[in-house]
Order: structure tokens, then sequence, then C-alpha cells
């Protein structure tokens, strides 16, 4: 049976949308219209880590997997929410540490992390609230995560790792003056390097929080990307729901 209502995770794809520096900027223009073709067709283009998008662990290293090597079933499934809203400063890190009492404060939260072949949660997605800077400048400067989080989610046997904002790691803007930063893609490396796929620039995960305040019910979403053959990653039409456990 089908949710009653559904939440979507998506930003919409507009010439505003936010990307990432040095990636292909989103663009669609008509190519065929109703008054002289009777119907309409427009071109798009677009870079695969566009807008809502999940990352395979090909993005960053060359024997792994892409896109079409990951079952459906990777993309779906039971999520927890962690809610990270009073660290998420400008250019903040957010060690395990602060993970960690973030998920203490829900009793049976971190024990319900794992594998899903021991029928535990396998998706975590970080609610920094940043998605309200999207299409602004300050959203360049979002908070991140250490390396320590990384680490510490795998090894529970996470899979799927989702934040709000335009990646795990921090975002530096060379053109602007910064320099690489030693361990600037901690999050990346770590997380696709085992296996675990990343899912960046969600939006309203307060409300599956929401829906989901005091009612015991599971948070589920969907994250399924384009069928991009042989890509390292793709835009998803992310949305998600809550039900009662059967």
């Amino acid at each position: 049976m089908p949710p009653k209502s559904l939440i979507d995770l998506s930003h919409p794809l507009t010439p505003q949308t936010t990307i990432y520096p040095g990636d292909p900027p989103f663009a669609m223009h008509s190519v065929c219209n109703i008054p002289n073709d009777g119907y309409t067709v427009h071109a798009v283009s677009l870079g695969t880590h566009t807008g809502t998008h999940v990352d395979a662990p090909f993005h960053f290293f060359v024997q792994g997997q892409k896109l079409h090597e990951l079952s459906l079933e990777r993309f779906v499934g039971r999520a927890v929410v962690v809610d990270v809203r009073h660290l998420a400063c400008a250019r903040r890190r957010i060690e395990w540490r602060d993970v960690r009492e973030c998920l203490d404060r829900t009793r049976g939260t971190i024990a319900s992390l794992g594998p899903r072949s021991e029928g535990k949660i396998d998706m975590v997605l970080f609610w920094t609230g940043w998605d309200g800077w999207w299409s602004e400048q300050k959203y360049f400067d979002h908070p991140y995560f250490g390396r320590d989080v990384a680490e510490e989610l795998v090894e529970m046997g996470v899979q799927l790792v989702g934040v709000d904002t335009l990646s795990p790691d921090e975002t530096v803007l060379v053109p602007d003056g910064g320099k690489q930063k030693e361990d600037a893609f901690a999050m990346h490396e770590v997380l696709l390097g085992r296996g675990c796929l990343i899912c960046e620039n969600l939006t309203n995960l307060g409300e599956l929080v929401g829906r989901n305040s005091g009612e015991g019910a599971d948070v589920w979403v969907s994250l399924a990307p384009l069928s991009l053959h042989g890509a390292d990653g793709a835009p998803v039409r992310a949305f998600g729901w809550t039900e009662k456990p059967r």
C-alpha cells in the first residue's frame, strides 16, 4: 500500500541551481515547440553531481562501483535523520563526539544502525538546516564532518550517508583565495572507499522528523538516481515518508 503523503527531499533544477565549484552548470533550452513542431522538447545539460544527487564509489576511486553496478535496493530504505542544527555554523567541522551526542538523545538510535541483513537501518541523513541558504553564496560556507564520523558510521554498517549541504566535506572556494587542505575529502574517501554511498543537497529533512515525532513511525526514503550507465553519480528525485513498523 502506497504511503498517504510523500515529502519532497529534492531541490528543483533551475538556472539558479547551486553548483559545486568547477562543475558544469545546469542549462535547459527549447529545441521543439508546439506552434512550429506540434510538440514540445527541451535539451538539458548538466553534470552528474547537479542538484540533489548521489555519489557512487567511482566518483573517487577508479576501481569503485559505477552507478549501473549498484542495485536499486541500495537507494530505498529506512533512514535515521540526525538533527545537528545546533552545531551548524559556517565552515564548522562536526566531529563524531558531536554526532554521538545527538544520536544518544534518542533511546535506541545507535543500536538501530547496522546492516539490513540484521534488520537494522543502514541509511543516515544529517539535518543541518543549511538547505535554507540554497542558491545563495552562503550555501558554500556549510558545516562539514570530520573523518571520524565516516569511520564510525561505516564500522557500524551504514551504507548511505545523506546531507542537506553541498558536500559532507568542506567546500573550498579556490578562486576566492582558498587552498586545498589536507584531508579535504576525508568523508568522500572513507565512505566511498568502503562502498558507502553519499547523497548531497537534500532538503526538507525537518519535515520527515516532524512527521515522525512521538509516533514511533519509521522514516523511509527513496534516493534512486537516473540510470546513467558508467556514471560516477547522478541527480535524484528524492522523497521520503513515514510508516508505523509492522
